[in-house]
C-alpha cells in the first residue's frame, strides 16, 4: 500500500521485493527524520531490506542529517528487519558531480567507504534507475 506526503512517497513493489522511496522534494532536518521513520515502518511492514531511495528532487543537507543517519538511523535497520543487510540504492541526477554540487545525505554517506558499507547495510549512488534496480535484484540473490 503505498504512502504520500507532501514530502516523500513510499511504494512496495511486491513483484520486485523493493521498497521504492521517492523524496519529492527538499526537507528539514525534523522531516527528514520524520519521513525515514515512515519508511522504515513500511519496510517492517512488507520485511523489504532492498530500497530504492530516489533523492533527485533533493539537493539540501546538513551535516546533522548526515550524523543522524550515519548513527542512529542506518544501524537500527538491520535488527529491526530480523537482522538482514539492508541495501540502499540512492538515485541522484545524472549531471550530479561529487564535490561540486550539494547532496543529499544519502549520497554524503555513500561517498564515504567507511559510513557506506557495513555489515548490517550497504549503500550505493546511481544515476540510473534501471541500474540502481538492478544492483537491488543482484544484492537479493546473494
Amino acid at each position: 500500500m503505498p504512502a504520500h506526503t507532501s514530502a516523500l512517497s513510499i511504494t512496495f513493489r511486491s513483484d520486485l521485493d523493493l521498497l521504492i522511496v521517492r523524496w519529492l522534494r527538499d526537507v528539514k532536518r525534523t522531516e527528514l527524520q520524520e519521513g525515514y521513520t515512515q519508511v522504515l515502518q513500511a519496510a517492517i511492514q512488507y520485511q523489504a531490506a532492498h530500497w530504492l531511495v530516489d533523492s533527485r528532487r533533493r539537493f539540501q543537507s546538513n551535516p546533522e542529517m548526515v550524523d543522524w543517519l550515519a548513527r542512529e538511523y542506518l544501524p537500527e535497520l538491520s535488527p529491526a528487519l530480523n537482522n538482514r543487510p539492508v541495501y540502499l540504492a540512492c538515485l541522484v541526477g545524472a549531471t550530479w558531480q561529487p564535490g561540486n554540487a550539494p547532496a543529499t545525505p544519502l549520497a554524503v554517506l555513500a561517498q564515504s567507504s567507511s559510513l557506506a558499507s557495513k555489515a548490517e547495510y550497504q549503500v550505493q549512488l546511481f544515476s540510473d534507475e534501471g541500474v540502481a534496480t538492478s544492483w537491488l535484484q543482484q544484492m537479493a540473490t546473494k
